[in-house]
């Protein structure tokens, strides 16, 4: 085989490959576009419609949870912020209530009110 046909062969794969993963990077910048287009229409928040637990979504106009309804969580997030651990409770609560960011920094003060 001549080296000029091994270099085309290694040339048409390597074109091969890179038209492939193109493909699949603009099908995910498509979904991407699609969840972004959803997020600003309010269609599809899913960090609220994914909620597991008994306390409402927390945001800046909602009031702070009642004590009775409180689970042994939100007893804990309210005494890591009150140590001044409030970073490590944001952490806690985004991770066990799927909140967003600032979601969860809206619930760890709403709680440490209290």
């Amino acid at each position: 085989m001549e080296i000029n046909t091994i270099v085309w062969i290694v040339f048409s794969l390597l074109i091969l490959i890179l038209l492939f993963r193109v493909t699949s990077l603009q099908a995910q910048l498509n979904e991407l576009k699609r969840d972004v287009e959803r997020l600003e229409n309010g269609a599809g928040s899913t960090a609220q419609s994914s909620f597991s637990y008994n306390s409402p979504p927390m945001n800046s106009s909602s009031p702070p949870p009642n004590p009775a309804d409180w689970t042994e969580l939100d007893t804990e997030l309210q005494a890591l912020a009150q140590q001044g651990k409030k970073i490590i409770a944001i952490k806690k609560a985004r991770e066990a209530r799927n909140l967003s960011l600032k979601d969860a920094k809206d619930y760890v003060e709403s709680l440490e009110r209290r």
